[in-house]
């Protein structure tokens, strides 16, 4: 399924190669970071500089860091980061200025058990361009696909223009390959006023 989902996203979307950072928030074994490379291929590959992986799970970190570093082939720097969402740090989070942010959430931002605004606080400390992209099953109980609407309608209230802009934001709902609802949110921003 995850597969699935990302590769309906990934469809959607033209990567240019430029440099980049790739944070992929509750990680897994890295399966998401590994489909975006696959996706975009080698010139992309080169243009990442940095992939940060948040994962609770200490067994699944080690793996998606092992993975991910196949890729790197001593490119690009890979961070582990063995924490939950809310134990994150904004300072964690911080990264090469002047350079793309790709924040990745597979199956994680619409969860609960963590405070979502708080880490898109977080996040939009660091001044700079992101990239938010992220898949989920479409379904409306434990969180479910009214996160996504109700984060985006946050970064989208005008109260917020001195602190970023936002370029562009689309939510859609499809079907996986085996007829499964998915949901998929894609958000570029400009934070002009961070912290960082």
């Amino acid at each position: 399924m995850t597969k699935a989902q990302w590769r309906a996203l990934l469809g959607e979307l033209s990567l240019i190669p430029e440099p980049t950072e790739i944070i992929d928030y509750g990680c897994g074994q890295g399966l998401a970071t590994a489909l975006l490379f696959d996706q975009f291929g080698d010139d992309f590959i080169r243009s990442v500089r940095k992939v940060v992986l948040i994962e609770p799970s200490e067994v699944a970190l080690r793996r998606a860091g092992a993975i991910i570093s196949c890729y790197s082939a001593n490119q690009f720097q890979v961070e582990t980061i063995n924490k939950t969402m809310d134990a994150i740090d904004a300072e964690e989070l911080l990264g090469e200025t002047g350079i793309l942010t790709n924040h990745i959430f597979s199956n994680v931002l619409d969860i609960d058990g963590y405070d979502h605004f708080k880490l898109l606080e977080k996040i939009f400390q660091r001044k700079g361009r992101h990239c938010i992209l992220a898949v989920s099953h479409d379904r409306s109980f434990k969180g479910g696909s009214s996160r996504f609407r109700d984060l985006e309608t946050a970064v989208c209230d005008p109260q917020y223009r001195d602190w970023f802009t936002v370029q562009q934001t689309q939510i859609w709902k499809f079907e996986c390959g085996n007829g499964k609802p998915a949901i998929a949110w894609a958000l570029e921003i400009e934070v002009i006023h961070g912290s960082f």
